[in-house]
């Protein structure tokens, strides 16, 4: 099996969006297997350089032996995107020239069972994205939260109608047995609302238990603190979201920056060529800031 299992939103006309030239000093605050990474390597050329940084060791490895491939002006560091200052400091660089993030689950953790993020996988339900670091992980959430807290959370960060009914059967459920992999806790869900269309009834409930255990909505609030910091004068940020808990912060940080203002008037989707090809990236919504 090819190990680069994730293809990122937006590809290939991402280094249009930034418009990545040569010489431009780039951030890639989620690197993943290194899909956009290995794009902006080959645009930014010698004199430039990239800085990629991703908060999961394991994938940062398969990175490494992607990117050193096409060139050695680059460099990784094991940190969250919330911590981008640090890697500003750690490169020896004075600002960056472009910022990308994308917010998404890379295909990587959902093909690698054993990470606790699939829907069938029969392993530990962990979805951390960092397991070394100290933290729950969402097994311990579904087994050990009152029903109240995790009805909370799967409204809140999966914006799901049926949070109190999925939280009532997995507090019903546990008292059984407890509720060890992603596989039973799909089995939960499927019990309360059957499977309709494209959209797994699990889906909205796996969002909201991932984004509270990786404090992603905390970390994406961070790091937008930090932009003007790192950010040269007239460079380019571009933030890729996946559902409106997130597209909604981004969205309102650019309109009321007053270090910041929206590229675009619109935000940007993928096109109906990507989507065919990718369908996964069929929710991406891109926004693209500059500093002034």
């Amino acid at each position: 099996m090819n190990e680069y299992f994730h293809t990122p939103a937006f590809l290939n006309s991402i280094l249009d969006y930034l418009d990545i030239k040569p010489s431009d000093k780039v951030l890639d605050c989620t690197c993943g297997e290194g899909g956009h990474s290995s794009l902006i390597l080959k645009r930014i050329g010698k004199e430039g350089f990239l800085v990629s940084i991703d908060k999961d060791s394991e994938i940062l490895e398969i990175a490494k032996k992607r990117l050193s491939q096409i060139s050695s002006n680059f460099l990784l560091l094991h940190l969250p995107f919330s911590s981008a200052n640090e890697a500003l400091k750690l490169s020896g660089l004075k600002s960056f020239d472009k910022v990308l993030i994308d917010l998404g689950l890379s295909m990587y953790h959902i093909v690698k069972n054993e990470r606790g993020f699939s829907f069938f996988s029969e392993a530990k339900c962990d979805m951390r994205y960092n397991r070394f670091q100290n933290g729950i992980d969402a097994s311990f959430v579904l087994n050990n939260y009152s029903e109240k807290e995790i009805s909370d959370i799967i409204y809140k960060y999966g914006e799901e109608k049926m949070a109190h009914r999925i939280a009532h059967a997995i507090v019903s459920e546990r008292k059984k047995k407890p509720i060890e992999s992603c596989k039973d806790l799909t089995e939960v869900i499927a019990k309360v609302y059957k499977y309709k269309g494209r959209l797994n009834p699990a889906t909205r409930t796996f969002q909201a238990l991932r984004i509270y255990v990786n404090s992603e909505l905390t970390e994406l609030n961070n790091f937008l603190s930090i932009l003007p910091s790192i950010v040269s004068q007239s460079g380019l940020v571009g933030i890729i979201s996946y559902h409106s808990l997130e597209d909604r912060i981004v969205k309102n940080f650019f309109k009321s920056s007053n270090e910041f203002k929206p590229l675009n008037k619109k935000v940007i989707v993928p096109d109906y060529k990507e989507i065919r090809i990718n369908k996964a990236v069929r929710s991406a919504k891109l926004r693209i800031g500059v500093r002034f």
